[in-house]
């Protein structure tokens, strides 16, 4: 059951919120820090992203290739 490849496309969705949400804080608090508003904001949101939507990528191959090979 653990196995199924539904828990992993649901560590997908949270890995790709993760990656998009964290980066942006970070990027909020540097903007507040440094009165740049809202250049690294914009900034980090997209590095997060690109880092994402290219994990994401390699995780959905992955368990596209898991499903596969059962």
């Amino acid at each position: 059951m653990w196995n199924s490849p539904a828990f992993a496309l649901v560590g997908i969705g949270t890995s790709l919120a993760v990656w998009i949400v964290v980066p942006t804080i970070f990027g909020s608090w540097l903007d507040s820090r440094f009165d740049t508003d809202p250049l690294l904001t914009l900034a980090f949101l997209v590095l997060g992203l690109m880092v994402g939507f290219f994990d994401a990528y390699r995780r959905l191959r992955d368990v596209i290739r898991q499903s596969d090979g059962s």
